[in-house]
């Protein structure tokens, strides 16, 4: 059973569902903030997947970047900006670090995304 604990620099912008599974994102409701900076610190004993459901950020000056391990030193997956919702991201292993910026002006609708432990599958005897 997938265990993950998640941890975010920015506060009541983390909710934890379950022990396997929450959620992250830049606001609750309406915009969010100007001069955002916020991180996501997702860690598990099984390899981890991101789900982003709502996604609409300032296009080319406010992004979400993706790590794949624990820390912005991690390699980078992508960053993400605009209005067309990222793929799922999958980690390699069992961390993934999610960074927030948002510039001084015009902000937008932010983003939402689900994390969830992958199940291992059994190999079959």
């Amino acid at each position: 059973m997938p265990s993950i604990v998640a941890t975010s620099s920015c506060s009541n912008l983390l909710v934890n569902r379950t022990g396997a599974s929450g959620i992250i994102f830049s606001n609750k409701n309406g915009s969010y903030s100007n001069n955002m900076d916020c991180h996501w610190n997702l860690s598990s004993n099984t390899n981890l997947k991101l789900v982003f459901f709502r996604f609409r950020t300032e296009a080319s000056y406010d992004f979400v970047y993706v790590y794949d391990g624990g820390s912005a030193s991690s390699t980078l997956v992508g960053n993400f900006h605009g209005r067309s919702r990222p793929a799922i991201v999958s980690s390699s292993h069992n961390k993934l670090f999610i960074r927030f910026t948002a510039d001084h002006i015009i902000p937008s609708e932010g983003f939402a995304a689900s994390y969830h432990g992958k199940q291992r599958v059994k190999n079959a005897v």
